[in-house]
């Protein structure tokens, strides 16, 4: 007996382990959509495909397994493609059904006609069309092998007339998906031990490949007497419970770690692939251990580079490596984070008039959210704030776009977060040029009844986008928003709002916003003036810096010269 195509495709997701589809349903898509309906996998609709994408790579990465997203022909499911890139960018398994239009009118420019293969080629690991129905079980199999084994977007093209197809499925494809423990050979282990062993200051240097990772990589640090820095997105998986840390490099970190780095004589990366080559040292050995054999010394030359699960590998070198007695390096690193820990709480506190800052309210935040909660935060100053001031425990996480560095990516991620972990609380850190990108599926969230905490960051402009023009000596070009209530608009829709613009009110509001039982929204204005400060100060952004204070005088804009100078110096 024969089985419907769209059947065959919504069975082999399922069987794959996909628990949730996103995706606006409609034309070519809609006997996959009435196969969804009738299988375990449950359907999200949301408001615009973008937040889709965005919500499903969250949530592969957060549940660890396939997540789907499925559109129409055309602009439906041209609609996920920045969504696309995040998951990855973020090497989420997330596969992409995207229907077509028939076959019989494929490259005549028929209505709604795109090439998926061309657009999408970029952004997967596997872009393919299924020809025939024959084809179906097989290739939707591919696909998601694909997906999980090399952990990125899966992109299967479906047209219509293939779903509407019957064709006998006597043949059992199935997705296999292996997980082998990979590390370097004993001949590359010993060279890596020799290395370290003979280098007398050595820093570890952890990315997102940490993860799972904590006991073996503090292991390494006592014998090797080493300081840990690490990554942005490596924070959940090092900061905590970590006596050798010394925190992140790079425009977010701080300066233990980014002079850690430069002062070292051997440098051993795991499973980081940071992109910022000026943050490298140059008279250091570098020794990298990466999954990946491709970013093997792609970012900046490395000595000795090997392929392997950061875990598996640290086991097989700790028994090759010499302890060490003199940790004075080491010390003199963690004192200096420290101090610098320190030095960064003592500043963070309401404004000189009562305003808040966006540390003031992230500290505020950290404090009072849950000790599990899972955090998504906007591009720009809410990440910032994120990766600097909420306290990793080894149970919170932390999802921005760090790799992909869109706006808009902080709401429809926590819709995926929450969908993957129901019983979670889950904070949006939101800006308000973020949040207005897609602020239609802000009624997702309602729909689907989500207790999701959003907190909009409202500084009234594109901030980060500012301060870079400033860096440059510019003044603020096209960044002013003029915006909403948003506490009001989110009352509309359905959701608990409410707005705060005093700090003597913050910490009551954040209780009140995180006990409400159902999604909620807070508004908070913040302070517009406060500077995500580097761990260092080039000799260009300080000209620039003050090529912008002389150019804003200049036009009578003194006063902001002036607010942002007490907000950030005084």
């Amino acid at each position: 007996m024969g089985k419907l195509v769209a059947d065959i495709i919504v069975e082999t997701l399922q069987n794959a382990g996909v628990k949730h589809c996103y995706g606006v349903v409609g034309d070519t898509l809609n006997l996959i959509a009435r196969s969804l309906e009738k299988s375990e996998i449950e359907w999200v609709s949301v408001r615009h495909e973008e937040a889709g994408a965005f919500a499903a790579q969250a949530e592969a990465q957060v549940a660890d397994r396939l997540t789907a997203v499925a559109g129409s022909c055309g602009p439906g499911s041209l609609h996920f493609i920045n969504g696309i890139f995040e998951a990855n960018r973020n090497r989420a398994p997330v596969i992409l059904i995207a229907s077509q239009i028939i076959r019989d009118e494929l490259g005549f420019e028929f209505i709604q006609e795109v090439d998926f293969k061309q657009v999408y080629r970029d952004c997967s690991v596997f872009c393919d069309m299924i020809h025939t129905p024959e084809q179906a079980r097989r290739k939707t199999v591919i696909a998601c092998q694909t997906a999980l084994a090399k952990r990125g977007v899966a992109v299967l093209i479906v047209p219509a007339d293939i779903s509407a197809s019957v064709v006998d499925d006597s043949i059992p494809y199935a997705v296999h998906v292996a997980r082998p423990v990979t590390r370097p050979n004993d001949a590359d282990l010993a060279e890596i031990a020799e290395i370290l062993n003979k280098s007398e200051n050595v820093v570890l240097y952890g990315g997102s490949g940490c993860q799972g990772a904590h006991q073996e990589i503090l292991a390494v640090a006592n014998k090797l007497k080493a300081p840990i820095a690490h990554t942005s997105r490596a924070k959940d998986f090092l900061e905590f419970d970590n006596p050798y840390n010394i925190g992140m490099t790079g425009m977010l970190g701080n300066e233990a770690g980014y002079h850690a780095l430069l002062d070292c004589d051997a440098l051993l990366m795991l499973g980081a692939d940071f992109a910022w080559r000026q943050f490298y040292p140059d008279k250091a050995k570098i020794v990298q251990v990466d999954i990946d054999p491709t970013h093997l010394g792609r970012r900046h030359p490395i000595t000795k580079g090997v392929v392997g699960d950061v875990k598996a590998t640290l086991e097989a070198l700790l028994p090759k490596l010499v302890e060490r007695t003199d940790a004075s390096f080491r010390s003199a690193y963690v004192k200096r984070y420290v101090q610098y820990r320190e030095s960064e709480r003592a500043k963070v506190a309401a404004g000189h008039d009562g305003s808040i800052p966006g540390t003031y309210l992230t500290q505020t935040i950290s404090h009072h959210a849950a000790k599990d909660a899972l955090f998504t935060a906007d591009d720009g100053t809410p990440a910032a704030w994120a990766y600097r001031h909420i306290e990793a425990n080894g149970q919170r996480r932390i999802f921005a776009s760090l790799l992909h560095g869109t706006m808009a990516n902080g709401m429809p991620s926590a819709i995926g977060l929450q969908k993957a972990e129901p019983g979670r609380q889950v904070v949006c850190m939101a800006g308000d040029g973020g949040i207005s990108m897609l602020f239609g599926d802000l009624m997702t969230i309602v729909q689907q009844e989500l207790p999701i905490k959003i907190a909009v960051y409202d500084n009234g402009k594109l901030g980060f986008v500012e301060i870079e023009q400033k860096a440059e000596g510019m003044l603020d070009t096209f960044t002013k928003l003029k915006n909403p209530n948003f506490a009001g608009v989110a009352r509309a829709l359905g959701l608990w709002g409410q707005t705060v613009s005093a700090a003597d009110q913050l910490e009551a509001a954040v209780k009140d916003w995180l006990a409400q039982p159902g999604p909620a929204l807070l508004h908070v204005h913040v302070n517009p003036m406060q500077l995500v400060m580097p761990p260092f100060m080039q000799v260009e952004p300080a000209i620039g810096m003050a090529l912008y204070s002389t150019r804003a005088i200049l036009h009578g804009r003194g006063g902001d010269v002036w607010e942002m100078v007490k907000e950030n110096f005084l």
